[in-house]
């Protein structure tokens, strides 16, 4: 079982259709609420029910048994024994919430020594000649409180700020009084550069090996002894989540580097040399010694973190016969990722299972290239240290509007980039109150849709199984610029070399798959083991043919002798912009030479101030006997498209193995098994029609990762050694083709019908375009054409009007506003603040949320438990006898609720979509007219109270009167629209609308479709009682000729929606969106 999950399996049609349990969706199971020992038995089989092979067990904000306790441990057997019966695994996430290192803060709370440490630059301006008299205790002029004294200079302001200081005074040995810095600075503008090591209280010091000794003893040694009988069986391995070096203000610009308890010893241990005197030239240029000082700081960081967190995680896994997965912090982002984890790849290689994460509802873009790092930087190293799936951690952030199609188009973009284990953020045991804010949405049993998901997880499987194992098919490597960026980064800017370098490398990760090279990311150590035979870079089993160096002021010494023997073997080396004239110690005589001897121009002569004008972009060749060449594109590539300098020049060098006429759409190309497969996908918002020319002359198959059907493409064509086929995507469309080299069946060559079979001397055609219809068909060595008159197209039936309705769930009234009072004396009750007539007019109008933090002032005195009070209303033209009130997110130590004055003593029970999240009748207590609920609380905090909707649900409409909204009687028919304008502005659920329509004589013998406008939300379709299908996403198609008879039809859609409208009180638009259409086909069996 796991050596499907982290090996794939080998490929064969039959389990193509039913692919195996174990490649299928791997999600986070968030334990955050009671672990109610049945409900989690529910929920287990939930996910066996859909098909999961397993999940990870992963704490989360509101878990309410003390994480790793015997309670903890007890409930992590139980879902061992559960999933034992039930054939799925367990793997362990090694933290409570994250990052991973801290055990929930225990670590660098009990152990302070061990807490993250960092060093920060705190600069004093002024002008000399000036005596100062720096007090480094606390923050009265700069910020120097709770910072201990590491070393001070003195510096000419003028050079610090041009980035290059000649002068430097070393102050520190006038340090008095434990941290004083007294200097009489002579004259001129002055900058005090006053080094101080501060601590992150909230992390772990990721450099210091004892960090993570200790996290492993206080959380992997602690599942050993509860579970370890089960590792490498039901417990595959541990997951750990987004450590780093360095975790302080990480996301934007300051004065702040990594440091750790012995930074100076290991800095001389693994350089030679003495770092301290040299700390300024990781802030601002120091002449000679800049780079070398800048490229070992930050490469002894990567070895030192590599070796102290992954490697310690890696070996006890190995020692413990688990695999070690995960993924990083940053991994899209050069300049962020160089602070947080120095070099990725020295990271990712002490990984078994490789992975990495995806976020938000957006994919990489040429507006947006760095999102497509991350996954190329997984793919790469993956491909590079063999490791045959990449995990991506995926959909956090999507939110509560989060459809079917959605997912699809996030994970297709992450399939497509080389990811093949889909590890979704996450499966909610709760969303109970604040629950639902930890990064929604949950993708669990709470959803409408998730009934559905058994589909979602067949499709994900389906392309899991095809794109993992085999070798991935790429000519082009890209070199990581990791060495160059370290060489030019300061923690406080990004210099004008990095920035050109990073935009550059985003520019040709996304124009690289426009123009469809697809390539792997090459780091320069990586590079340095790599081979060089018959003209190509060998790694593992990827074969490159061109190299693109990324604009580059460094490398390494191996690098530089890699190129060469590339080149002198008949390689090809294009690069962008600006060429590297430095090693890792600094400027290189022989590096700038070699350089320009390569590619035929003078490297040293090009700056990076100049090395972006596209004005000046000129073309540079040099090429040798062997074969080999050099190209230097200078003024830099940019953003390209077909046409363009970039994919000229790679065009001269390689023949591309896969052409595809549109640049929105792109490609995977594997080798499994000795079959070419071809993972298409169309990432936007747009149908796209193109060509797809194939190297390669053979018999393409299209294997159809929704239904698991394989078919013949039935159109296509060879040009010279080439196939060639026409295809179109609908809107975040995708699409799996099998290329059988070597073989040949019949097919159309040209036609201009929709032709979808061909086998057994007949071609399967249909049309609705008049006039002469012919194919072409290519058969026994010969081309023979069929002919059909294609009559006018019969007009199709719009199905307007009314259509019969009900809904498979709860339909929802929000209230959304409350008055609300403090009762500090705890006499409410006394003064009638239940009474439906009580007037509230001066009590505060309040929303859902922190109680506290929307009073106007603050109280006299904090002291908890308080009682406070809300009090609403809603308005009823009709009771429905199913009226329930849901209680969810009343946050309260205890809590009473009135209806209409009347004390609810009715007993909760768990309501239909969540585990905690109670219903309570209280149909007996309303009438019609106006209704006041009033709640009284006693909360043990600030952020308490409610802090939700108050939401009522049954069967029932909700009408607009007079500007509010009321309660009414449920609507059994609807007309074509949205079903939120309709009485249903909240209903989170599945609406069945049904009507019957008389089709014409006319459509007898036609092929007839079915085309829905639903948004993007899930879609089930019945004809005359029977099931048609199921639709997940666009196209919302389908055909229904074996359903329909002549006469009446009955027409029957539900559609299923999202979880937004709920939760939110967002009226996303739901149902028949647009008059559904039945359109008919002329269609024929064509003789050939």
């Amino acid at each position: 079982m796991i050596d499907k999950t982290v090996n794939g399996v080998p490929l064969s049609k039959e389990t193509f259709r039913v692919p195996p349990r174990e490649l299928g969706i791997l999600p986070f199971w968030f334990w955050n609420g009671e672990l109610d020992y049945e409900e989690m038995e529910y929920q287990l089989r939930e996910l066996h029910a859909k098909g999961l092979p397993g999940i990870f067990i992963h704490s989360r904000f509101g878990l309410t048994v003390p994480y790793l306790s015997d309670e903890w441990f007890k409930r992590v057997q139980f879902t061992i024994d559960k999933a034992k019966e039930l054939g799925m695994q367990v793997w362990i996430y090694d933290e409570k919430n994250w990052p991973s290192g801290t055990v929930g803060w225990e670590i660098p709370t009990k152990h302070p020594d061990l807490q993250q440490r960092y060093l920060e630059l705190v600069i004093l301006d002024f002008n000399g000649p000036f005596f100062t008299y720096l007090e480094g205790t606390d923050s009265r002029y700069i910020d120097l409180e709770d910072s201990e004294p590491i070393c001070a200079f003195g510096v000419r302001a003028e050079e610090f700020e041009a980035g290059e200081i000649k002068e430097i005074i070393d102050v520190t040995p006038n340090l008095s009084f434990d941290k004083v810095i007294p200097w009489e600075a002579p004259a001129g503008r002055w900058k005090l550069l006053y080094f101080v090591e501060r601590r992150a209280k909230w992390y772990i010091d990721a450099l210091n090996p004892e960090s993570t000794k200790k996290f492993i003893e206080y959380t992997h040694e602690q599942y050993k002894k509860w579970i370890g009988h089960e590792f490498g069986k039901q417990v595959p391995g541990f997951y750990t989540d987004e450590p780093a070096m360095h975790y302080f203000a990480v996301g934007e610009d300051n004065y702040i580097i990594p440091w750790s308890k012995h930074m100076f010893k290991i800095f001389r241990e693994a350089n030679g040399y003495d770092l301290k005197p040299y700390l300024p030239a990781l802030f601002a240029g120091m002449g000679e010694m800049t780079t070398k000082v800048r490229c070992d700081f930050w490469q002894t960081l990567t070895r030192q973190y590599a070796k102290s967190y992954y490697r310690q995680l890696s070996k006890w896994c190995e020692e413990n016969n688990l695999i070690h997965t995960g993924h990083l912090l940053y991994e899209e982002y050069l300049r962020l990722l160089a602070r947080v984890e120095g070099n990725v790849f020295e990271q990712l290689k002490e990984m078994h299972l490789i992975g990495v994460d995806h976020l938000y509802p957006r994919i990489g873009s040429a507006d947006r290239p760095e999102e497509h790092v991350a996954m190329k930087v997984g793919s790469s190293a993956a491909h590079h240290f063999g490791s045959t799936r990449l995990l991506c951690e995926s959909l956090g952030g999507t939110y509560w509007d989060c459809t079917m199609e959605r997912m699809k188009w996030i994970a297709d973009w992450e399939y497509v980039l080389g990811v093949n284990l889909f590890n979704p953020h996450g499966f909610h045991y709760s969303l109970e109150g604040e629950r639902k804010r930890d990064w929604p949405p949950s993708q669990f049993y709470h959803h409408p849709w998730w009934e559905k998901y058994g589909l979602f997880n067949a499709y994900i499987s389906r392309n899991s199984y095809m794109l993992s194992g085999g070798r991935h098919v790429a000519k082009v490597a890209l070199l990581y610029p990791i060495v160059s960026i370290m060489a030019n980064y300061t923690p406080q800017a990004a210099t004008d070399a990095a920035a050109l370098i990073e935009r550059e490398f985003n520019n040709l990760t996304d124009s690289l798959l426009r123009l469809h090279f697809d390539y792997d990311y090459v780091d320069e150590g990586v590079l340095a083991e790599a081979e060089v035979r018959d003209g190509k870079i060998v790694i593992r089993d990827e074969e490159f043919e061109v190299l693109i160096l990324p604009p580059l002021t460094t490398i390494e010494e191996t690098t530089l002798r890699k190129l060469e023997e590339f080149f002198q073997a008949g390689g090809k080396i294009i690069a962008d912009a600006l060429l590297p004239t430095e090693n890792t110690a600094g400027f290189s005589e022989e590096v700038a030479e070699s350089i320009s001897r390569l590619f035929g121009v003078d490297a040293a002569a090009i700056k990076p101030a100049a090395a972006e004008d596209a004005d000046c972009q000129s073309v540079s060749v040099n090429e040798n006997e062997a074969g080999g060449k050099c190209v230097f594109v200078s003024g830099g590539f940019g953003p390209s498209l077909p046409g363009s300098t970039l994919d000229r020049v790679i065009r001269e060098c390689i023949t591309p193995d896969v052409e595809i006429s549109e640049p929105n759409v792109f490609y995977l190309h594997r080798i499994k098994d000795g079959r070419d497969v071809y993972f298409l996908v169309n990432p936007t918002a747009e149908e796209r029609s193109f060509t797809v020319s194939l190297e390669g002359v053979g018999r393409p198959e299209a294997w159809c990762s929704v239904s698991g059907e394989i078919t013949p493409v039935p159109v296509y064509r060879h040009e010279g050694d080439r196939t060639v086929f026409p295809a179109e995507l609908s809107q975040y469309g995708s699409a799996l083709y099998v290329l059988h080299k070597d073989e040949q069946s019949d097919h159309v060559i040209e036609t201009n019908l929709l032709v979808d079979g061909i086998g057994g001397g007949k071609v399967s055609a249909y049309s609705r375009t008049p006039g002469r219809g012919f194919a072409k068909v290519q058969s026994d060595g010969s081309v023979k054409e069929v002919e059909v008159t294609v009559p006018e197209p019969v007009e199709p039936v719009v199905l307007n009007g009314t259509w019969r309705f009900e809904t498979s769930d709860d339909n929802v009234f929000l209230i959304q506003r409350f008055r609300f009072q403090v009762d500090e004396a705890g006499k409410g009750r006394e003064l009638g603040y239940a009474e439906p007539q009580f007037d509230d007019s001066e009590w505060l109008e309040f929303k859902q949320g922190a109680w506290e933090l929307q009073l106007p002032c603050e109280r006299d005195e904090r002291t908890y438990p308080v009682t406070i009070w809300y009090r609403m209303s809603f308005e009823s033209a009709y009771v429905p006898g199913d009226l329930r009130l849901l209680i969810d997110g009343m946050k309260a130590e205890s809590k009473t609720i009135f209806i209409n004055g009347q004390e609810l003593d009715t007993t909760p029970r768990r309501c239909r979509f969540d585990a905690q999240i109670k219903e309570v009748d209280i149909a007996h207590l309303v009438k019609t007219g106006t209704n006041t609920i009033a709640i009284e609380m006693q909360v043990a905090d600030k952020v308490a109270g409610i802090l939700d909707l108050v939401k009522l649900v049954g069967d029932f409409a909700v009408e607009e009167h007079d500007g509010k909204e009321v309660m009414a009687e449920p609507k059994r028919e609807l007309a074509v629209g949205s079903w939120t304008d309709q009485g249903y502005p909240y209903f989170s659920g599945a609406g069945v609308l049904t009507t019957t329509v008389a089709l014409p004589p006319e459509f007898h013998g036609q092929r007839v479709f079915l085309e829905l406008e639903c948004g993007d939300d899930v879609v089930d379709v019945t004809v005359n009682g029977q099931a048609v299908g199921t639709i997940l996403w666009h196209p919302y198609r389908i055909e229904i000729t074996d359903y329909v008879r002549a006469g009446e039809n009955e027409i029957q859609v539900r559609v299923i929606n999202t979880l937004i409208n709920i939760f939110e009180g967002v009226k996303r638009p739901g149902g028949l969106l647009q008059a559904p259409v039945l359109k008919p086909y002329h269609a024929w069996e064509l003789s050939y």
